[in-house]
């Protein structure tokens, strides 16, 4: 019995290997994606038009639209809906393929979990697969210029009560993305997707199984990691592994991310995508820079530098910098030395809005505009514990 089943496992690897070079083909040629994610469409998501008209325009002349997850914010019906009509008529006016990987805000307990998600959202990555995890919505696909797009669910359950806010990574979604990396012909463009970001290593805290989903990645030729989730464009880099955090569409700056395969691996680049001078984008930088004022009162409130206001300058500087693309290593390291850094770091006070500034600035400082990612190789993989 044990040796008819290991000899179904080579046969079934076979299989996958066969199906994969019949879809890779002899070469790869250059292809572009459009990257987008955090839409959070809403019924009454006033900024939609425009968001959507300037996307299709910047979508001409690409291969593909990648949206990565949190494409509703409520998981409404009527917010997939929206969703839907949004990507069909990306595809019908651009002639770009679309794909859709969830986030955290497109999944609830009662209405949609991976089992709808593939169903609902089939034409659009799951039904072109070339290998499906069975467990999650993750998935495997082979464009038509030879890139393997993984496309890959990182929301974990949380008991009965939905889903994990900073998503995880499961041990069978981590045998399912080996064995498909595995099965690959040597040489394969591997471009991967995910909602939530896994680097710098101490991710790991908040999404379970992000250490293990970058050493997997890593060893199988993956260079670059694009997500989602934090709102913002940033970047980091782990031991050959690139993540790009990319940001939302309808909010300031006003950027998509552009990918493009080349021989020598990857390039990324960000186009912004509204005219600088139109009120649409004048509304979106004053609207930045009043939610980062807001960010830095409220944190602040609770501790000794609540009327602070050479601290809420920082947090509000920082945060327009980054936001903007117009942080440099020089102002980086000038904004942790400035002693209102220390003073928000003296604060007594654990928020999201204090650990994601300080976060970026000793982690990413790196600027998000344009960046080269070289092309990996297969190594054995050992996973750390």
């Amino acid at each position: 019995m044990k040796k008819r089943m290991i000899l179904l496992g080579v046969l079934i690897m076979a299989a996958l290997t066969v199906c994969v070079c019949a879809a890779l083909g002899e070469s790869t040629e250059p292809e572009r994606f459009l990257v987008i994610s955090d839409t959070h469409l809403t019924e009454e998501t006033q900024e939609h038009a425009a968001m959507l008209e300037a996307v299709v325009q910047a979508a001409r002349g690409k291969d593909a639209v990648l949206l990565l997850g949190d494409n509703t914010n409520n998981t409404h019906p009527e917010e997939h809906v929206l969703v839907l009509e949004m990507a069909e008529e990306i595809r019908r006016q651009s002639g770009a393929e679309v794909y859709i990987l969830p986030g955290n805000h497109d999944y609830s307990a009662l209405r949609m979990g991976p089992k709808e998600f593939r169903a609902q959202y089939g034409a659009y990555g799951w039904n072109q697969a070339f290998s499906q995890d069975k467990e999650t919505a993750s998935c495997a696909v082979m464009t038509r210029g030879g890139t393997c797009l993984l496309l890959l669910d990182t929301n974990m359950r949380d008991g009965a009560l939905g889903f994990k806010a900073d998503g995880g990574i499961g041990g069978s979604t981590l045998v399912w993305l080996q064995e498909t990396l595995e099965a690959l012909p040597d040489g394969t463009p591997v471009l991967a997707c995910g909602h939530h970001p896994i680097l710098p290593p101490d991710r790991n805290e908040r999404t379970p199984g992000a250490n293990a989903l970058s050493q997997v990645l890593r060893a199988y030729g993956a260079g670059l990691y694009l997500c989602g989730h934090d709102h913002g464009f940033a970047t980091a880099e782990e031991k050959g592994l690139r993540q790009i955090i990319v940001g939302r569409p309808q909010a300031y700056p006003g950027w998509v991310g552009i990918v493009e395969k080349e021989e020598t691996g990857f390039r990324w680049h960000t186009e912004g995508i509204y005219d600088a001078q139109s009120p649409f984008y004048i509304a979106l930088r004053e609207g930045a820079y009043a939610l980062a004022d807001t960010m830095a009162r409220g944190t602040l409130s609770t501790t000794p530098y609540a009327d602070d206001e050479a601290a809420i300058a920082w947090f509000v500087s920082a945060y327009m910098l980054l936001a903007g693309g117009e942080m440099t290593p020089e102002k980086n390291a000038a904004l942790l030395a400035d002693e209102n850094c220390q003073k928000w770091r003296e604060a007594e006070t654990r928020t999201l809005a204090k650990e994601w500034m300080l976060n970026l600035l000793e982690n990413s400082p790196e600027d998000v505009r344009q960046i080269d990612i070289p092309a990996g190789g297969k190594h054995p993989l050992k996973l750390e514990k």
